[in-house]
């Protein structure tokens, strides 16, 4: 996970907005260089040579300037033809690029082309080096390209690699039209206080979650927040992205039904809306994201100054083709009849589990080269936001050069990252990195998106091969590393710790699993217990920098497990309470094969009844998912025959998962009613949120059939982890 170490490096002072600190220890730099603009007094050709002079002078404890020294000519200008050019001249080069954004970018390109050459010039915080030394003029595929990731949270980042950032370049984006025109009477958080006049009406009830877009209220307090924040766009054009909240709600009044609206279908009041915006602002571009209720196709054509932030979520996250592939790129050439502003709005985490290795260099560069053979002017990548993710900094980097030049050779590129990086471990990392890219590539599996261990294993971690590189990876801390490495080798213990964990309690009481049998009893393994240990380590709030190249980054976002921001160490204490209670002690049920019946289907398991708990806050940590239509579970009854004890089931419950537990529970032996454990009895119903227990003592007599029934409630499915009967 060299996630940390590249920023710590970065963090090390070499960023675009303030001077690095002075360089000391390495070599000294032999090569001295003549940096000028191309034509003296053009105000940007020497300001931005000023620029390069500066921060190739700062990584070096040499007088690196001399006007006897190599010649490196500067222009900025849409003269250029292109985003930048590169060429080799009699006495030196030729650096230009069409604006100041995209020169800071090819000046620490430059700059770390002459690190490859002078080992006195400190180059290894830098991203892998695109430039191949070759005379070029090249445009960039994208005139538009974002990462939502930590890296790229730090504006001097966003330069640094050539990026856009959401919160630089765009007025509004994202779901976020009602921040700007308040929350549900919120004075203190919006633009101006939300009204009745300006909500999604449906059925005579009116959503405060929703807006009506055929409102000439939401019209003109839109209009005058762009206005008042960004102006008319004729000095500083914005992007703005301008739809409805993210829920199903359509507003069906009289206005926006005679504007085309149906259930489901919000596309031609908002268009309406964002093309009176379009007309309104000239200058600036309004986005309708191509999601939900708007994704359907318009049926005329966009205003120049419109287009659409099309969600890439239904396009298979594989190498392989498949018709979901082929509906998707119909889609996108449906959408490109009507505009030219076509941006991708695509995904590269499991937001389930920001934590373990997720390997899509290879899946994404094979899209961003069909995203360039037709046309997609724009991308967006969603991922951890500000919430670290594991290896978060270099595939920050490698994706950022990917969107430049989908072609790059990865493999060089995570090479190159690494060897800087990480001097002393990182060929470790990239060898066990790669092997996971290369088995993605190979398996022609998709990426889960939304995934547990048990889809990781299904497609691209291969188990033996993640415990050998876990077992070393723990024997590596005797190792000599930089204080920069020290601090990602720290965060990505805790990190593999994790996905360790999760890899023992999928397997439960089997081979690979949390406990070994001494005797007749179940134990804890002792590197189970040495890895609920590397989970609580907790990062040195003076390294946060080093790990994320963002100041602003708190504690908070260093240890958060996945997109709903459950806390590492929330996992962590659930975890340790589950193995220190050891329930799986005296139960008559485990290792017993149980069945559940569900409707017309009949599911045959082991999960419940392997030992392992579920964690509270995510659905697949332990939890085993039936339909709630005429649910119940067959026990052995050789298993409880002439037995007496309490009966434990614990179920999810999770509002946004549709799960929740049963009205009540029924213990039946053969044709009789043994027990009945109810929400409201006493001691037999333990609401814990999340996990809600049922509780019980029953006594079995000779039964050759045993059930337990579970009573519909008001959710499609339930979640259950374990079935204790001791």
């Amino acid at each position: 996970m060299s996630l940390s170490r590249f920023l710590s490096s970065i963090a090390a002072g070499i960023l675009l907005t303030f001077s690095c600190a002075s360089i000391t220890g390495g070599e000294m730099a032999v090569h001295t260089y003549y940096i000028h603009p191309e034509v003296p007094g053009r105000t940007l050709d020497t300001k931005m040579s000023d620029y390069l002079k500066k921060h190739l002078q700062n990584r070096t404890e040499a007088t690196i300037l001399d006007k006897a020294g190599t010649e490196v000519t500067v222009h900025i200008g849409p003269d250029v033809g292109g985003d930048y050019a590169f060429e080799h001249t009699p006495s030196g080069y030729y650096l230009a690029a069409k604006d100041e954004r995209t020169f800071t970018w090819l000046a620490y390109q430059f700059i770390k082309m002459a690190g490859k050459q002078d080992k006195g010039i400190i180059t290894d915080d830098l991203p892998p080096l695109l430039l191949s030394g070759r005379d070029t003029l090249v445009t960039f595929p994208f005139e538009y390209r974002d990462l939502y990731m930590p890296t790229n949270q730090n504006p001097d980042m966003t330069y640094l690699l050539a990026l856009h950032n959401l919160e630089m370049d765009w007025g509004i984006w994202g779901h976020n039209l009602s921040r700007v025109l308040g929350s549900n009477g919120d004075l203190s958080f919006g633009y101006q206080n939300m009204d009745q006049e300006i909500l999604a009406r449906t059925g005579g009830l009116t959503h405060a979650n929703q807006f009506c877009f055929s409102s000439n209220k939401l019209f003109d307090l839109t209009a005058q927040f762009i206005q008042d924040q960004y102006g008319s766009g004729e000095e500083t054009p914005y992007r703005m992205t301008i739809g409805p909240n993210d829920n199903s709600i359509v507003c069906m009044c009289r206005r926006c039904e005679a504007a085309g609206n149906k259930p489901g279908n919000a596309m031609p009041a908002v268009l309406r809306f964002v093309e009176r915006l379009a007309a309104r602002f000239p200058n600036h571009t309004f986005f309708i994201p191509g999601y939900s209720t708007t994704s359907a196709i318009p049926d005329h054509p966009l205003p120049y100054n419109a287009g659409v932030f099309l969600s890439a979520i239904d396009y298979p996250r594989t190498m392989e083709d498949t018709p979901a592939t082929t509906a998707f790129f119909q889609l996108l050439s449906d959408w490109q009849k009507v505009t030219d502003n076509v941006y991708i709005w695509d995904y590269v985490n499991n937001f389930d589990d920001y934590l373990s290795p997720y390997p899509v260099l290879y899946v994404m560069q094979k899209r961003f080269q069909e995203y360039r053979k037709r046309g997609v002017k724009g991308i967006f990548l969603n991922g951890s936001g500000y919430f670290y993710s594991n290896q978060q900094e270099m595939y920050s980097f490698v994706l950022a050069n990917l969107l430049l030049d989908p072609d790059a050779d990865i493999r060089h590129m995570v090479e190159e990252y690494y060897r800087d990086a990480m001097p002393h471990i990182g060929s470790f990392y990239m060898s066990y990195l790669m092997g996971l890219e290369d088995r993605a590539r190979r398996s022609g599996s998709e990426l889960p998106l939304y995934g547990g261990m048990d889809e990781a294993v299904k497609t691209y971690l291969n188990e033996r091969d993640f415990r050998e590189f876990y077992y070393v990876f723990l024997r590596a801390s005797e190792m000599e590393m930089t204080h920069r490495e020290r601090v990602l080798y720290e965060k990505t213990r805790q990190f593999v710790s994790f996905s360790f964990l999760e890899m023992c309690r999928l397997n439960g009481l089997k081979p690979g699993g949390f406990a070994e049998q001494v005797g007749n009893e179940w134990v804890v393994k002792p590197e189970v217990w040495a890895a609920v240990e590397d989970l609580k380590m907790m990062t040195d709030e003076d390294d946060v920098y080093l790990l994320t190249d963002n100041e602003n980054t708190s504690m908070d976002h260093m240890d958060r497990v996945n997109e709903s921001g459950v806390y590492v160490a929330d996992y962590e204490n659930e975890v340790e309470l589950w193995l220190s209670g050891q329930m799986w002690m005296q139960d008559h049920l485990l290792r017993q094969p149980l069945r559940v019946h569900a409707g017309e289907q009949l599911f045959s398991t082991h999960y419940l009844t392997d030992g392992v708990a579920g964690i509270s806050q995510n659905y697949h940590w332990g939890w085993q998912i039936y339909p709630q239509t005429d649910c119940y579970i067959e026990l052995p009854p050789e298993a409880v025959s002439g037995k007496t004890g309490e009966m434990t089931i614990s179920f999810l419950n999770s509002e946004r998962h549709r799960m929740a537990p049963p009205s009540s529970v029924e213990i039946w032996a053969d044709d009789r009613l043994l027990v009945t454990l109810r929400r409201e009895g006493l001691g037999s119903y333990f609401d814990e949120g999340e996990r809600v227990i049922f509780k019980g003592t029953v006594g079995f007599g000779r039964p050759s059939r045993v059930t337990v029934r579970l009573k519909e409630s008001h959710a499609r499915n339930f979640g259950i982890d374990e079935i204790f009967f001791r």
